[in-house]
């Protein structure tokens, strides 16, 4: 099927997918039962605060890259999203610079996740738009077919130093003609697998990173691992929970839905994807794929309590281990997720991240000019160290752990895959959720095989993609 609408260039765009590593914005996934996860937030009401942190915790210096000679008639925006970016080691540098080199601030209206959308759009129809907001999965194509934002092509020049590299991706999200879109960082992994190596080591099971880099990381190591975590664990109550349906079969190089050409590929049919559901049948009958009490998404305490081998979740994760490793000495380690045994290569996920303008915001040019200055804060040397130093101060990873995530941000050395399944609605991406769940997860009576979960999601997925012809 054509993914015709707007000429958009999709299968390139996968290629030079990218990620946001280990920053506060791959926070926007959802809290779910679905196959994706991330922190709760559980206020409704939108509020506003107007005080960045006053820097006990983090202090971050960027004085020295201030440019004064930079002017814009509007120096204030604001932030809409359902957690605090300004505050994250990653984003604070590119804030404060930006505050201080225009004179004005940023203010960050709250909304609960589950309200986003909606209370978006009714900010836009009333002519409250904000200023900027994160980009989603179902940015593009779905909420820049339904005209969520403002085209930025006349605000951002591709052609400063700090966009080399990056402009073919910038042009692959183009969508009718304009650019709503320019990402700021680069990384091949968006999901982790997260262990107590603490207590790994008190069982005497293989490390998995050591797996990893001796090239020995696959289905069948991970698959082994769990069954003697739980066979010698007497607490173990299962091998993983947490995200793991597409990111194993993403590691087969076929996504459940991609790309090729332009043109959307329904793969619920691809023998790789047969491959790798039939993987995830067996992890499940095995009880190995668990979901029980503080195991529906992203908690902690079934790690740090040892009740399962590992926790599949988003990068944004780790520092959670991080603090923990503070708290009580135990150790973690996270690697990808394994490599398929029956695959040519080692398939990594991707995926990207940057900010939107939302459609009616009255100062487009001083969000243009935040995007900007959040790209230098990602490619410029100097600026590079005080990002480094706030990401240290804030998310306490170990300096082999900062080099080990930094490394993937060399998307060259990967072959990485996309599942563009999030892209065309929450309606559509909850139903792959609730896919996966019941494939990998779901016991008792409602266990289905993989075929009879096919044959039940399989016309809705097809009729959904015809729309996008």
């Amino acid at each position: 099927m054509s993914f015709s609408k707007g000429k958009a260039a999709v299968s390139a765009l996968l290629c030079a997918g990218m990620v946001l590593s280990m920053t506060a914005c791959d926070e926007s996934a959802p809290v779910t039962s679905g196959n994706s996860t991330s922190p709760q937030n559980t206020t409704s009401a939108t509020t506003t605060t107007n005080t960045l942190d006053d820097d006990i915790n983090n202090p971050v210096d960027i004085d020295q890259f201030v440019d004064n000679t930079k002017t814009l008639d509007n120096p204030n925006l604001v932030y809409f999203s359902h957690y605090d970016a300004r505050v994250a080691g990653d984003i604070k540098p590119g804030v404060k610079l930006f505050e201080e080199t225009y004179g004005g601030q940023i203010d960050y209206v709250n909304v609960a996740w589950s309200e986003r959308f909606d209370k978006l759009q009714t900010l836009i129809s009333s002519d409250e738009s904000p200023d900027l907001v994160d980009k989603e999965d179902a940015s593009f194509p779905s909420l820049m077919a339904k005209n969520v934002y403002e085209d930025l092509t006349n605000y951002i020049d591709l052609s400063q130093p700090q966009w080399a590299g990056i402009e073919t991706l910038v042009d692959n999200y183009e969508w009718n003609g304009k650019h709503y879109y320019y990402p700021f960082t680069v990384n091949a992994l968006p999901s982790v697998l997260i262990y107590n190596k603490t207590i790994f080591d008190k069982y005497s099971l293989d490390n998995p990173k050591d797996l990893y880099d001796n090239g020995e990381w696959t289905w069948d190591t991970f698959k082994s691992i769990m069954q003697k975590f739980v066979e010698v664990n007497p607490d173990a109550l299962g091998g993983i929970y947490g995200l793991l349906g597409s990111n194993i079969i993403i590691t087969t190089g076929t996504p459940l839905i991609g790309a090729e050409n332009g043109n959307i590929v329904n793969n619920l049919n691809d023998p790789n994807v047969e491959r790798a559901c039939q993987f995830l049948e067996d992890l499940r009958r095995e009880q190995l794929a668990v979901r029980g009490e503080g195991m529906w998404s992203n908690e902690t305490a079934p790690l740090t309590k040892g009740q399962t081998a590992f926790l599949g979740v988003g990068q944004w994760k780790i520092t959670d281990y991080c603090k923990q490793t503070l708290k009580t000495g135990d150790e973690y380690g996270f690697v990808p997720y394994p490599r398929d045994p029956s695959a040519d290569k080692y398939y990594y996920g991707s995926t990207n991240f940057g900010y939107m303008v939302p459609k009616g915001s009255k100062n487009v040019e001083g969000a243009a000019a935040f995007i900007n200055i959040m790209r230098q804060c990602n490619t410029d040397p100097e600026l590079q160290a005080v990002v480094k130093e706030s990401i240290m101060n804030d998310k306490k990873y170990s300096e082999e752990q900062y080099e080990f995530l930094t490394s993937f941000e060399n998307i060259e050395n990967y072959d990485m895959v996309i599942d563009i399944y999030g892209g065309f609605g929450t309606d559509f991406s909850d139903l792959i959720d609730t896919l996966m769940v019941n494939l990998a997860f779901e016991q008792g009576e409602e266990q289905k095989s993989w075929t009879q979960i096919r044959g039940e999601y399989g016309a809705v997925i097809e009729a959904t993609l015809n729309e996008y012809q």
